[in-house]
């Protein structure tokens, strides 16, 4: 069973896709939800979140407060690097776990791994190949506005942290342009799923 490492960066797409990916019968691993998870109070990613940023990240209940911490990360490159390298090796041990899950399952096409930050992660290293997702930056950039709710400014700045369009695509062994229709990104994955598994 193949594991594919989807990746673009943020306002591509990628939960659309994987939607798309998992309607086809593939088995989805979301980084994201993982990286929500590994930083719950009680896990070990917490506690050294909250040593390096301090507790003025925490909501009342003692949760870390996703939202301020972005924003505090995604202004200052050094603490952005420090959240990455914090998270990062949580986040690979449980997607492991659930790549051997799966596997034990047999019951998917493959494993995808859905990941923005895959390669800095290390998890392009287990994949069989990396899918990136498309979009041109004006369309990235409204859909992080509506998605989060920001700024025009703070959309941009958000993207202008991530890796370029030269970067992704330089890992990809396979683009899903993202920027037009559902039916043409349901076609694309089609086509890539009878590639990689027919």
């Amino acid at each position: 069973m193949k594991v594919i490492g989807l990746t673009g960066g943020t306002g591509s797409g990628k939960g659309v896709v994987s939607q798309c990916l998992n309607e086809a019968g593939a088995a989805v691993i979301d980084a994201d939800l993982v990286a929500h998870e590994i930083i719950k109070k009680g896990k070990p990613a917490y506690n050294e979140l909250v040593e390096y940023f301090g507790t003025n990240i925490l909501q009342e209940d003692g949760e870390i407060f996703r939202r301020k911490l972005g924003e505090i990360v995604f202004r200052e490159k050094g603490k952005l690097e420090f959240l990455n390298r914090c998270t990062h090796k949580y986040i690979a041990q449980e997607i492991a776990r659930r790549i051997q899950e799966a596997k034990e399952l047999g019951e998917a096409k493959c494993i995808i791994i859905d990941a923005p930050l895959l390669i800095e992660a290390g998890l392009e290293k287990i994949c069989d190949a990396i899918w990136v997702v498309y979009a041109h930056e004006e369309v990235r950039t409204r859909r992080v506005m509506q998605r989060d709710g920001i700024t025009y400014e703070t959309a941009k700045a958000r993207i202008g942290n991530q890796k370029s369009w030269a970067e992704y695509e330089s890992y990809a062994q396979e683009v899903i342009d993202n920027s037009t229709t559902i039916d043409d990104v349901q076609a694309q994955v089609t086509s890539l799923l009878e590639k990689y598994t027919g």
